[in-house]
């Protein structure tokens, strides 16, 4: 099921889907799909960063330790990186205090190049110990397609899914509405970090390699 669910979401990062509602601000434009269903919420974003390369930007998104760009009450701690497999593993935790909401996730991220596009895939792992002050989301997912846009500039796709059916009274809707707030603030933050470089670099620039034993435990149980 999980397998059908991330096909379907690099669907929708390169074709026009049904759409529920779109935003833009600030050359950010935010679109909340409707085509998922059975609680899911999906959240996509897309724009232009001027002056920049898929390297310059993909290294923003492989510091997940320096990930001061990102909006709202969350942190995120790299546990796992595995540049030979070229892909990382880190937990995320997000506290929405007004809704008295606390959550978390662990996530394996695959990194995938082509035709001068980077192509993410975000695998949620759920059996793990966790801080019992924070309840598991039931199921995220994050993608990224990073692609060259004409000489000097980056087109970049991102697509959010997200669900939680625990809850007694359904909170969904108003969870996504602060997530795609958060969401478009953070995407612009990326844009204006990433933009205007004279000389955008070439390469990835992988963290550390790190190799956490507990999650080592936790992966193989």
């Amino acid at each position: 099921m999980q397998r059908l669910l991330i096909t379907s979401f690099l669907i929708l990062l390169s074709i026009n889907a049904f759409s529920q509602k779109t935003w833009e601000h600030k050359g950010i434009t935010m679109t909340q799909l409707d085509t998922l269903g059975d609680g899911y919420e999906a959240l996509r974003g897309s724009f232009i960063i001027k002056n920049s390369s898929i390297y310059e930007v993909m290294n923003l998104i492989l510091d997940v330790d320096g990930y001061d760009w990102v909006e709202g009450e969350s942190k995120s701690k790299m546990l796992l990186v595995d540049k030979q497999d070229s892909s990382f593993t880190f937990d995320f935790f997000v506290d929405i205090p007004w809704l008295f909401v606390k959550k978390t996730g662990r996530v394996k991220v695959d990194v995938r190049y082509e035709n001068e596009t980077f192509h993410t895939r975000s695998t949620q792992i759920k059996e793990y110990n966790r801080n019992e002050d924070y309840d598991l989301v039931d199921f995220y997912s994050a993608q990224w397609k990073l692609q060259k846009h004409g000489a000097n500039d980056v087109k970049v796709n991102y697509l959010g899914v997200y669900q939680d059916q625990k809850m007694v009274i359904n909170l969904n809707s108003i969870i996504i509405s602060r997530i795609r707030k958060r969401l478009s603030g953070t995407l612009y933050n990326l844009k204006v970090r990433a933009s205007e470089k004279v000389n955008p670099v070439q390469s990835l620039a992988w963290p550390m390699e790190k190799a956490n034993t507990q999650f080592k435990s936790d992966r193989n149980q």
